[in-house]
């Protein structure tokens, strides 16, 4: 299993595409936490306002991140199918199980690395450029928070793209149910909102969690329950992907 783990290392480091993914989603997180930063320092200065300061106000670039986390999980397995070097993976170890395996754990360390490092990254813009800045117990919640949701949305990917063998197809699925379909579903039927798997794993990256809607009714599952929620679909998926791995021809 190391030696197969060292393989997938040495894959992932090779592909340009995913040093450049994992890359771009880290300095993302960063750019939006400078210029947030700015934006509060500004209504700092302004005597009539009030402005927060807290770790979780620099963090809104997460959203961005986790999708490019997700596309990543992807392409680790949807690059091998699309240019059949799959084959060659599975000849020299047949046991698909321990191939995906594998590519689980790289992919999520990876990620879940670069998310602990955007956190600090965060931080640090937050203590240079805010005189204010604080860290509550929120904002703890939050720093452990997103390397976790980060590791389980680049797993999501590593799921469907077992499933649908096609990066491209992979991404668009992903964009499509996280950014897309749920946003038209909890707008068309609010009753929906507890039963998105994305919507309710990212409240945990979240300051604000959007528990309660405008008129004081639960729309999303609390921090806790969705958390459980998101990795349970998210196992499900990965569930799918690794049967049909398994199944399938390569």
């Amino acid at each position: 299993m190391i030696g197969l783990i060292r393989s997938e290392v040495v894959k992932f480091r090779s592909v340009r595409s995913t040093v450049v993914l994992l890359t771009v989603a880290g300095a993302l997180v960063v750019l939006i936490a400078v210029l947030q930063a700015r934006d509060i320092a500004h209504h700092v200065d302004d005597p009539g306002t009030v402005a927060s300061q807290q770790l979780g106000d620099l963090t809104g670039g997460v959203a961005l991140a986790v999708f490019l986390f997700g596309a990543l999980g992807v392409q680790v397995i949807g690059q091998e199918y699309r240019f059949n070097t799959i084959r060659t993976t599975l000849a020299a170890a047949p046991n698909r199980w321990k191939v995906l395996t594998a590519k689980f754990v790289v992919v999520t360390v990876a990620c879940a690395a670069m998310s602990a490092l955007m956190v600090g990254a965060c931080l640090l813009v937050g203590q240079l450029m805010l005189d204010g800045f604080s860290i509550d117990g929120t904002d703890r919640r939050i720093a452990w928070a997103i390397p976790l949701f980060a590791a389980g949305w680049s797993a999501m990917g590593l799921g469907v793209g077992a499933i649908v063998r096609q990066p491209i197809a992979g991404i668009l699925i992903l964009l499509g149910e996280a950014f897309v379909a749920e946003n038209v579903l909890v707008n068309l039927f609010p009753r929906t909102a507890p039963w998105l798997p994305f919507a309710n794993g990212v409240q945990m990256a979240m300051r604000d969690s959007g528990g309660d809607g405008p008129g004081g009714e639960v729309v999303l599952r609390s921090v806790l329950a969705g958390g459980v929620y998101f990795f349970l679909v998210t196992a499900v998926v990965l569930a799918v992907g690794a049967y049909l791995a398994n199944e399938r021809d390569a």
